[in-house]
C-alpha cells in the first residue's frame, strides 16, 4: 500500500491510498483499490457543494456531493473503488496518479491537490527466458527455454553479424540446433564470435514478449585449416640456377633457395596471412612467400628436408608439406703441377697436373665444367703466351687430374728457363699456379759473360741451379732486400709470400694506416709450401707501429686484423705514483691525462708557492685559478690557487696568515 497527502488549507487535507489487491497473470492485469478521504482539524462545515477526483491508471474516478463535517479531527471517505489495470506487454506496470478536492467557499476547504505520483505495480511474468551452451560452428548446441506462463509457445531466432534467421517455431522448453557452417564466414580474423539467440513468447497466438541471450561459437580449427598444394623452389643465384635448373638440387655456399608457396587457400572467408618454410634442423627459415633461405654449407653431397606451412587470418596453420632437396658440395678449384723437360733435345715441357674442381653431379651427370689453361714466358720477361698443347682444355665429364702428365705444344730450348703459369677455372671461380722450369741439367757451362753451374748460364756472372754451400753450410737462398740492401718495394701487403723487408705504398692493400712505411714479413713455411703462416710488422712514417698474424691456412690472404702497439711514453700509459711536489706536505700523481696534487701548508699572509711539478710531467697549457679552503669552519679563510700558462708551479694567492690549507686539486689535461 502507498499513501499520499495533499497541501493544508486551514487544517483540511486529502489523503490518497492505493493498494494492489490482485493479479490475473493470464490476462496481464492487476486489481487496484483506490481510496480518497478528506480530513480536518478544527474547522467544520456542512451543506457546501464539493467536488473531487483521482486521475490514474488510464481512468478518472470522480466525487461530487454536499458532505457534512461537523466534528473536529474527523475523516470523510470520498472515493473507495477497485479497478482492473492492464500491464504493458512485457508485464511491467508503471503509472502516474494525481488527486484533487475543493469546496464552494465559506467554511468548506479550498483547493487541495496531490501532484503527480509514480506507482509501480508488481511485474507480471510474461516472456520466457532462454539460455544456450557455447558451441562449435557446424556442431549441435542445446537451447533451453525457461517458460514463465503455462501454455506459452515459442519461436527461436538468431542474429549473427550480418545474418538473421529463424531457428524453429512452436517450441516448448528445449531445442537442439546445429550452428550453420557458414557462420565461420563472418569471423575471418578470429576463431570465435558472438551472436544473439532470441525467444519470442506467444500466448494464444499473440506475441507476449521477446527475450535474448548471447551465443558464443568457435570454429573447428581442424576442419578450417588452410591448405596449399606445394612449393616451387628456384635458385636466386642466377649462375647456379642456370647450371642446375632442377628444383631438387642446389649448390652449397653458392645457391640461394627461393621458396614460393603454390595454391594457398583459406577457408570460410579467411585470408592467407602467414608463410613459413624451413630446412629441418638447420636453423634456416623464411617467413614470406617468395622468401630466400640463407646459403647452406655442407662438406659432402647432402640430402635435406624442406618443409613449410601457411597461416590464415584466424591464426590457424595448415598441415606441413615436405620436400627433399640435395645440396651439392662445392669447393674452389685446386691446382698445382710439376714441369719437367722431356724429348731427345729436352725442349718439350711435360706438365704433371694435380687439378680438381667440385663436379656437382645431378642424376649421374656432371654439371660443373673444368677448364685448364697454360701459358709460358721466359724468365725475366713479362708477356705470357698461351700454350695448352695436350695439357690444357675444357672438360664437362672430368673433375680431377691426379698426377696426370701431358705436354705443352711449343718448343722450349734447353738453354733457356721458363715460367709456366696454369689457370684452373670452373663455372664459378678460378685459381692460378705457376712453376719455373730451369734449363736442361748440365755439370757446368760458361760463356763470355759468366759461368752456369748445373744449368746453362742465363743471368749474372754466376748462374746456379741448386743450393749453394760455403764452408759446408748453405747460404741464404732467398732475396731479403734489394740488391743494394735497401727495402724491396711492394704494392700489396696481403699477398706477400717471400720473407723480407719491404717499403709499402700508402694506398697498398693491407696498409693499416695509409702512410708510407716499412713492412717486415716473416713466413713460417717459406715460399712454395701449400700452407701459409706468417707475421708482419709495419712501421709507419708517422711513428705508428702495427702487428698482425696470418692464420695457418692454404689461403693466401687470411690475415687477422692489424693491432697497433702503444709506445711506453704515450701519455695514456703514464702513472707516476705519488711523488714529492717540492714542498713539505705537497705531492703530485699523474695517471694518463689526469694530474692530482695533494697539499698541506700554512699561509703567511702573502702569496706562496706550495707545489712544483717537473715540466716533463706537467706544463700548464693555459692559466688556471682554483678556490681552496682553509682548515676552518669559516668561509673567510678561502683563498685562490693560481697556475700561469707555461708554468709548472702552483701558488696560493693571498693565503691568510696562520691558516692551514689542506686538500687536493685535480686537473684534466
Amino acid at each position: 500500500m502507498v499513501e499520499f497527502w495533499s497541501n493544508n488549507d486551514r487544517g483540511y487535507r486529502i489523503r490518497l491510498w492505493i493498494d494492489q489487491v490482485g493479479q490475473n497473470v493470464q490476462n496481464n492485469t492487476s486489481d487496484v483499490r483506490i481510496r480518497l478521504a478528506l480530513l480536518n482539524q478544527w474547522w467544520t462545515f456542512a451543506s457546501y457543494q464539493c467536488y473531487g477526483y483521482v486521475d490514474g491508471f488510464g481512468q478518472r474516478l470522480e466525487y461530487s456531493g454536499s458532505p457534512s463535517m461537523l466534528s473536529t479531527n474527523s475523516e470523510i471517505q470520498l472515493i473507495d473503488r477497485t479497478i482492473t489495470v492492464s500491464h504493458a506487454d512485457d508485464g511491467t506496470g508503471v503509472f502516474g496518479v494525481t488527486a484533487h478536492f475543493n469546496g464552494s467557499g465559506g467554511y468548506s476547504p479550498g483547493n487541495l491537490d496531490i501532484g503527480n505520483q509514480s506507482i509501480t505495480l508488481t511485474t507480471i511474468p510474461r516472456g520466457s527466458t532462454v539460455s544456450v551452451t557455447d558451441g562449435v560452428i557446424g556442431n549441435q548446441v542445446d537451447i533451453t527455454i525457461n517458460r514463465k506462463l503455462g501454455g506459452a509457445t515459442h519461436t527461436l531466432r538468431y542474429s549473427w553479424y550480418n545474418k538473421q534467421g529463424e531457428i524453429a517455431n512452436n517450441v516448448g522448453t528445449s531445442y537442439k540446433w546445429t550452428i550453420p557452417a557458414d557462420f565461420a564466414d563472418d569471423i575471418p580474423r578470429s576463431t570465435s564470435g558472438r551472436g544473439t539467440i532470441y525467444v519470442d513468447t506467444y500466448i494464444g497466438g499473440r506475441l507476449i514478449q521477446t527475450q535474448s541471450t548471447t551465443l558464443t561459437a568457435s570454429v573447428n580449427a581442424d576442419s578450417l585449416k588452410p591448405y596449399f598444394t606445394g612449393f616451387t623452389l628456384t635458385d636466386a643465384n642466377a649462375t647456379t640456377q642456370r647450371i642446375i635448373p632442377e628444383p631438387t638440387h642446389f649448390v652449397s655456399i653458392m645457391s640461394l633457395v627461393k621458396v614460393t608457396f603454390n595454391g594457398a587457400q583459406p577457408r570460410n572467408g579467411a585470408t592467407i596471412d602467414g608463410y613459413y618454410a624451413e630446412i629441418v634442423r638447420a636453423n634456416n627459415s623464411i617467413t614470406e612467400n617468395g622468401g630466400v633461405l640463407r646459403e647452406v654449407s655442407v662438406n659432402k653431397d647432402t640430402q635435406m628436408t624442406l618443409r613449410g606451412r601457411v597461416q590464415d587470418s584466424r591464426g590457424i596453420w595448415s598441415d606441413w608439406k615436405e620436400v627433399k632437396i640435395t645440396f651439392l658440395f662445392y669447393f674452389s678449384p685446386n691446382l698445382s703441377f710439376e714441369v719437367t723437360r722431356s724429348g731427345s733435345k729436352s725442349d718439350t715441357l711435360t706438365i704433371k697436373r694435380y687439378a680438381k674442381i667440385a663436379p656437382l653431379v645431378v642424376n649421374g651427370s656432371q654439371r660443373n665444367i673444368m677448364k685448364l689453361t697454360f701459358s709460358t714466358v721466359k724468365v725475366g720477361m713479362d708477356n705470357f703466351v698461351v700454350d695448352n698443347g695436350q695439357a690444357g682444355g675444357v672438360w664437362s665429364s672430368i673433375s680431377e687430374f691426379n698426377a696426370s702428365s701431358a705436354n705443352l705444344g711449343n718448343t722450349y730450348p734447353a738453354d733457356t728457363s721458363y715460367i709456366v703459369k696454369g689457370k684452373l677455372e670452373d663455372s664459378f671461380s678460378s685459381t692460378e699456379f705457376q712453376d719455373t722450369v730451369p734449363t736442361d741439367r748440365v755439370v757446368m757451362t760458361y760463356d763470355k759473360s759468366g759461368v752456369g753451374i748445373g744449368k746453362y748460364r742465363e743471368n749474372g756472372a754466376l748462374d746456379v741451379n741448386g743450393d749453394i754451400y760455403a764452408n759446408n753450410s748453405p747460404i741464404q737462398q732467398y732475396q731479403l732486400t734489394s740488391n743494394n740492401g735497401s727495402a724491396k718495394w711492394v704494392t700489396n701487403a696481403n699477398t706477400i709470400q717471400d720473407a723480407g723487408q719491404y717499403y709499402l705504398f700508402p694506398d697498398a692493400p693491407g696498409n693499416p694506416n695509409k702512410q708510407w712505411g716499412h713492412l717486415f714479413h716473416h713466413s713460417n713455411y717459406g715460399k712454395g709450401s701449400m700452407y701459409k703462416e706468417a707475421i708482419q710488422i709495419f712501421w709507419g712514417n708517422n711513428g705508428q707501429l702495427f702487428f698482425r698474424h696470418h692464420r695457418w691456412s692454404m689461403i693466401i690472404d687470411d690475415w687477422e686484423p692489424w693491432k697497433e702497439f702503444a709506445r711506453n711514453d704515450n701519455q695514456n700509459l703514464i702513472n707516476t705514483g705519488w711523488q714529492p711536489a717540492g714542498y713539505e706536505g705537497s705531492f703530485y700523481k699523474r695517471v694518463g691525462d689526469v694530474l692530482t696534487v695533494k697539499y698541506n701548508f700554512t699561509g703567511d699572509g702573502g702569496s706562496i708557492a706550495f707545489a712544483t711539478i717537473p715540466k716533463e710531467i706537467f706544463t700548464a697549457p693555459q692559466d688556471y685559478m682554483f678556490t681552496i679552503s682553509g682548515w676552518s669552519i669559516f668561509n673567510d679563510t678561502d683563498t685562490h690557487a693560481q697556475i700561469n700558462d707555461g708554468n709548472s708551479s702552483i701558488w696560493a694567492v693571498g693565503a691568510k696568515n696562520g691558516v692551514i690549507y689542506r686538500g687536493q686539486l685535480t686537473i684534466m689535461l
